[in-house]
């Protein structure tokens, strides 16, 4: 079947969510983030940028109690495939929930879609919703990225039967990490466009000093992540 050569620009995971599990999940990732996450006991999660539920379906099989969250109606929308409970769509830097947890949780690089600006209400709200001694758990991209992607990745094949191309390049100068998807399909090119900051951990940990204490795993994996844990104050 021939495919149309219109094309159009759509928001931030409005195709890619379809496929986000196909093309973007990390078991290896899943499980080193999970044994983390269960070296300290909790019972109430609060997963913002939740996605496609997988995170949040795990730990509910596993007996805590979850509370999904995400900025994408879409991603919402596909996470009843991993994810059955309690799933709100919310902007992880102005939420108020009227409820404390022992673990808020935000994995998979989501604070780099966050600009240095908005680290601040990030981290505040993060710290309104936790326990006394309740963590923050996050990820991000290390610095290392940005000169592993100053050469374009490029990545073709098909996903579902749907042709695609991904396209991932760094601008190392201004801290950035940005990536094209474009899908193939019967109704023409759908591109969809991401666009990242990455964070040195000096500037993450002087926006968090005055409400956690702090622990950093630098190589969390190694010269891809960064893992921050920070302890309600």
């Amino acid at each position: 079947m021939e495919r149309s050569a219109e094309s159009r620009n759509v928001d931030n995971y409005e195709m890619l969510a379809e496929y986000y599990d196909v093309l973007l999940q990390d078991e290896e990732a899943l499980s080193l983030w999970l044994d983390y996450i269960e070296k300290e006991p909790f019972s109430t999660v609060l997963e913002l940028a939740s996605g496609s539920g997988v995170m949040a379906g795990i730990l509910k099989k596993k007996g805590y109690e979850i509370t999904a969250s995400d900025i994408s109606e879409k991603m919402k929308e596909v996470s009843v495939k991993n994810y059955d409970g309690e799933y709100l769509l919310l902007n992880m830097t102005d939420y108020h929930l009227n409820k404390k947890y022992d673990l808020v949780l935000c994995i998979c690089d989501s604070i780099n879609y966050l600009y240095e600006e908005e680290l601040s209400s990030f981290f505040r709200c993060a710290y309104e919703h936790l326990n006394e001694k309740g963590r923050l758990i996050f990820d991000m991209h290390h610095m290392k990225r940005l000169e592993e992607f100053r050469e374009q990745y490029i990545e073709e094949g098909y996903v579902c039967g749907v042709p695609y191309q991904w396209t991932i390049q760094s601008e190392p100068e201004d801290k950035e990490i940005s990536e094209h998807f474009t899908f193939y399909t019967d109704e023409g090119m759908i591109l969809e466009n991401h666009n990242q900051n990455v964070f040195d951990i000096e500037t993450v940990k002087k926006y968090m000093k005055d409400l956690f204490d702090i622990e950093v795993i630098e190589d969390f994996i190694e010269d891809e992540k960064v893992l921050i844990v920070g302890y309600r104050k």
